[in-house]
């Protein structure tokens, strides 16, 4: 795939903060789509819904400022371009956690699990090895599969919204959709590589043609918000632990596929020290993000298609990405302003990020032979991930801890691909050696 910035090209300030919001954009509906959701559930007032959601914009900026950046010193951050946020593979459990206990223990374990994907992240040379190209390309394309849904739902309005497919949401959508296609594929240079925020500021046009444009929100943000750290306070419950633990190794899972697809369209080798320095990072970020009251984060699966559709792969794009959030998270009117781009909008450009990552992993695909075993390890994965994503009840009746690893498809497909690949007789693929010394980059 042809590069507009290649991972190490640093663009000028000015398309740096447009691209980065490009990329900040995309992962929005997750940044404060998930807090939002525990604040409804666990019935938190104004002011604490208000107290998370400026926590997840600031440490999610945090978050990915460090992977994009690498803190080679400290062997933190995967120097990929990463947007690492507050996510919904943790809404489910942090709910459970809230009711039984009260939030103080969601803090608690939080902060707990982090330590334990710190501890696990030593480990990820092994877990690496367990994953040469055909289970890649079969977890990437769960990736694009699993996630494609919630761009369905961002266009039709949002999930059970009222006006959920009615025909400004899908209309103002595909306005969105078809500017993005246009500019991608029949200009060159910045129109090209920005051709999603600019898709998104026509959707955003048009919503405020329509008078649908409610920036009451804005206008009741605080100008400056101050984090005050263990607001909720902090427990610690064992239980509550050994739960959101789970949480955190299907998180890394996903996060494991997440870095071996943009590492692969970002045209660069991802070491197992770098996957490791990526995982560390995302543990230490939770752990910070527990203390500044909120929950823990992973990378957005998302913003892999922002850079296969623009081919901008620069990190300091994402540096940029990060410091609008960190803004956003300290100034809650700019918060609100990012956050009034309508669910539609962002929907329209969503269907064709999350349907690059399927052709991402398509991509790794092609490059495997099509023996019959290989056939049956894709098949097994595919199977197993697409199973419960279309119908989730089918693991509602086990336990909450195989729950949360059996109900998430990029985590069981990815589980599944791994050991068909071990256990299916035949030469079994394996992980390319690591040369000693290899640059991680290879952009020249």
């Amino acid at each position: 795939m042809e590069l507009y910035y290649k991972l190490d090209d640093r663009p000028p300030l000015a398309k740096c903060l447009i691209l980065g919001l490009q990329h900040l954009l995309s992962a929005l509906p997750g940044i404060i789509g998930a807090p939002l959701v525990i604040a409804s559930v666990l019935g938190f007032s104004v002011q604490e819904t208000i107290i998370l959601v400026n926590a997840s914009l600031l440490m999610s900026g945090l978050g990915s400022i460090v992977q994009a950046t690498g803190m080679g010193r400290y062997n933190m951050g995967a120097k990929l371009p990463v947007i690492q946020g507050t996510s919904f593979a943790f809404v489910g459990v942090a709910i459970s956690i809230g009711f039984q206990y009260g939030f103080a223990a969601v803090i608690g374990a939080t902060i707990a699990g982090g330590i334990f994907e710190i501890l696990l992240s030593f480990i990820m040379p092994q877990v690496r090895r367990l994953f040469p190209p055909v289970v890649t390309g079969t977890v990437v394309c769960l990736i694009g599969m699993t996630i494609f849904p919630v761009a369905v739902d961002w266009l039709g309005g949002g999930h059970g919204a009222e006006d959920y497919g009615s025909l400004v949401n899908l209309g103002v959508g595909m306005a969105v959709f078809a500017v993005v296609v246009v500019l991608n594929q029949w200009f060159k240079g910045f129109i090209s590589a920005a051709a999603i925020i600019i898709g998104l500021t026509v959707g955003y046009a048009l919503w405020f043609a329509l008078g649908r444009l409610d920036l009451t929100s804005v206008a009741e943000a605080a100008i400056v918000a101050i984090p005050n750290p263990l607001h909720f306070g902090v427990e610690f419950h064992a239980g509550a632990i050994v739960a959101m633990c789970v949480a955190y190794i299907v998180s890394m899972v996903e996060s494991t596929g997440d870095y071996l697809a943009l590492a692969n369209y970002c045209d660069t080798r991802l070491d197992s020290k770098r996957l490791s320095a990526g995982i560390r990072w995302e543990g230490l970020n939770s752990i910070i993000a527990g203390f500044f009251n909120c929950t823990a984060t992973t990378s957005f699966s998302q913003n892999i298609g922002v850079v296969g559709v623009t081919g901008v792969a620069s990190r300091y794009v994402v540096m940029a990405a990060g410091g609008i959030l960190v803004a956003a998270g300290l100034l809650p009117k700019l918060g609100a302003l990012i956050a009034s781009v309508p669910q539609p909008v962002i929907g329209g450009a969503g269907l064709i990020m999350f349907g690059m990552i399927l052709a991402g992993g398509i991509g790794i695909i092609k490059t495997i032979d099509f023996s019959r075993r290989n056939t049956m390890v894709l098949t097994l994965g595919v199977a197993a991930g697409l199973a419960v994503t279309y119908r989730p009840e089918i693991v509602g009746q086990l336990p909450t801890a195989l729950k949360t690893v059996m109900g998430n498809g990029i985590a069981l497909g990815a589980i599944v691909t791994v050991l068909a690949n071990l256990i299916l007789p035949g030469q079994r693929m394996e992980v390319e050696e690591e040369p000693e010394g290899e640059p991680a980059t290879q952009n020249g």
